[in-house]
């Protein structure tokens, strides 16, 4: 039995990796968290929770190493400079380069790949509403819309790009060996929370050949080994898609590439990913995200649930009670059971 440790556990990703491994394959999997404690939904995807940061860790005697979020991604490969796995797949340090986003959108550029307009300073933004995130990926960080500088947080270290009105965002993951892609799955996020960039919760299957292509051009440049997600926007103006970034690190919309991709857990950990792929859908909606909105959002968004594979990672009971129950309630509660 082969052992895996896994980092920032308690992410979407994370989870969506011990869920098929643990289910389909052999393996011991060990997750850490940067935290006290765990839920019970949690422990049912691990074998073993550590708790601290992940640079205190001994990961010493495992098999796989998997760095997960921005966070433990670039800490590990700084670090270890490069994670092994089967097929001579290896993720490398030199793929931190895509945190620096100023830096992987001047790259698109040279390589004619459409990028959004941006300006250098707050001081210098021609028209707005513009979009703002920062400078170097931290994972979850500020970002969103700003319709005047009013709104616009203080602080150093953002970038400001043109903002592309249109509803949905497209991915392209992917695993990669010295630049070639050897396996990616595109898709399209028909609604994400936050709708200016964050975790989908409807995921459409979505194939557009421009999209794999910008995203060859870039990861030949670099030389890219390991896995990652190309994230773009349509804009209707240009008639094309326009490159936004890509994520050095596993993604929170990893289980519908499972799903769809035999290919992946094959490449990456020898798995025989036809079983994951013949229980697979063309289109999920994550059902613990959706009620994550507000009760007006959910009733609008309840349509996506009909003839898509409904997905889920946390207590959906849970869930379900803090709609229902008022927070003064929950807090009385809790405070009972002090």
């Amino acid at each position: 039995m082969k052992k895996v440790l896994i980092f920032e556990a308690n992410s979407n990703q994370a989870i969506s990796l011990a869920k098929y491994l643990k289910r389909f394959g052999n393996f011991s999997i060990t997750g850490v968290i940067n935290s006290d404690k765990a839920s019970r939904f949690l422990k049912r995807y691990y074998d073993r929770i550590i708790f601290g940061e992940c640079s205190k860790i001994d990961r010493e005697g495992y098999d796989y190493i998997v760095p997960t979020g921005a966070k433990s991604s670039y800490e590990i490969l700084s670090q270890y400079k490069k994670l092994f796995f089967e097929n001579g797949i290896v993720m490398c340090d030199k793929n931190l380069q895509f945190f620096n986003k100023p830096h992987s959108l001047e790259l698109a550029k040279e390589l004619a790949i459409p990028i959004p307009q941006s300006y250098p300073s707050r001081e210098e933004i021609e028209r707005f509403p513009i979009f703002f995130k920062e400078r170097f990926e931290s994972g979850g960080g500020v970002r969103g819309i700003a319709r005047s500088t009013l709104e616009i947080p203080k602080r150093g270290d953002l970038i400001f790009q043109e903002y592309i009105d249109t509803p949905s965002t497209y991915g392209v993951g992917f695993l990669a060996i010295d630049g070639e892609i050897v396996t990616a799955t595109s898709y399209k996020e028909v609604i994400s929370y936050p709708k200016e960039g964050g975790s989908a919760i409807v995921v459409d299957s979505f194939e557009d050949p421009r999209l794999l292509e910008y995203t060859k051009r870039v990861l030949k440049r670099t030389n890219y080994s390991g896995w990652g997600l190309a994230e773009f926007k349509y804009c209707k103006r240009r008639e094309d898609f326009v490159f936004m970034e890509v994520n050095a690190k596993l993604w929170a919309s990893l289980e519908f590439v499972l799903l769809n991709n035999q290919k992946f857990l094959e490449l990456l950990f020898g798995l025989k990913g036809e079983k994951i792929v013949s229980s697979g859908a063309r289109d999920v909606i994550y059902l613990d995200r959706l009620l994550s909105l507000e009760p007006k959002s959910i009733l609008k968004n309840s349509r996506y649930l009909f003839g898509r594979k409904v997905l889920y990672q946390s207590n959906i009971f849970y869930l379900v009670l803090r709609k229902m129950v008022p927070d003064f309630a929950v807090d009385w509660f809790k405070g009972l059971l002090k």
